[in-house]
């Protein structure tokens, strides 16, 4: 139980910072997999699942595109 509690504080975090567009992409998918599970409405589901697929790909997108790194760059 420990390692998945190490995990998930891994998971929803990135250098130590807690990140809230992946824990809303979590709770999104979580909530997409109850709205089809109990009320299969589609425009229910297809505006949570738009949510879901846009908060984790935001996130994907910031580590694919991030800026680069200037702590090493020599000052002129």
């Amino acid at each position: 139980m420990i390692k998945f509690f190490t995990w998930a504080k891994g998971f929803l975090s990135e250098h130590g910072q807690a990140s809230s567009k992946r824990l809303v992409g979590v709770l999104t998918a979580i909530a997409l997999c109850w709205t089809l599970y109990f009320n299969p409405n589609d425009a229910l589901v297809y505006s949570v699942a738009a949510l879901s697929a846009a908060a984790l790909g935001i996130t994907a997108a910031e580590k694919i595109f991030k800026k680069p790194n200037n702590e090493n760059k020599p000052e002129s």
